[in-house]
């Protein structure tokens, strides 16, 4: 008889362990999920800005600032007007070295004719969690940039 009682005592203490043990088990897991919802939307952020600017960067494209958009938007989302929540800017500027300050088109720079870049940047906000967290934000703000050198022709 006391065999029969230690065994369902040990059945007993295996369950009080699995209701602590489980919740915890859970959000850990929910938790990868939502990081890694946040990683592969961040990816795809990444991937839709440098089609936009590459798309900026053929010549002749760079000064199409609404095709370097519609194409950032398409990758990003399979509409080329974006959808809610999803922004996107494209600009071009000149500098005379690479990393230095912008100045004209029409510059004249130690090197010759200036640096032509298209800048293409695209973000969402809010991407939502799939739980709510104490002390992590409900949702972030995600967004992504890509710069590219437009080659010249000459």
């Amino acid at each position: 008889m006391d065999r029969c009682f230690a065994a369902h005592q040990e059945e007993g203490s295996a369950l009080v362990e699995m209701a602590f043990i489980l919740p915890v088990m859970l959000l850990i897991a929910f938790g990868i999920f939502d990081y890694a919802f946040w990683i592969q939307k961040s990816m795809l952020l990444q991937e839709a800005a440098n089609a936009g600017a590459a798309y900026g960067a053929i010549p002749g494209q760079s000064s199409s600032h609404s095709g370097m958009k519609g194409v950032a938007y398409y990758n990003a989302t399979g509409s080329t007007s974006g959808a809610p929540g999803y922004t996107a800017s494209a600009t071009d500027f000149y500098v005379c070295t690479p990393g230095g300050t912008q100045v004209t088109s029409s510059a004249s720079c130690p090197l010759g004719a200036p640096f032509h870049y298209v800048q293409v940047t695209i973000g969402i906000t809010p991407a939502a969690a799939a739980l709510k967290y104490p002390l992590v934000p409900s949702s972030l703000s995600l967004s992504a940039t890509a710069t590219y050198r437009v080659e010249s022709l000459l």
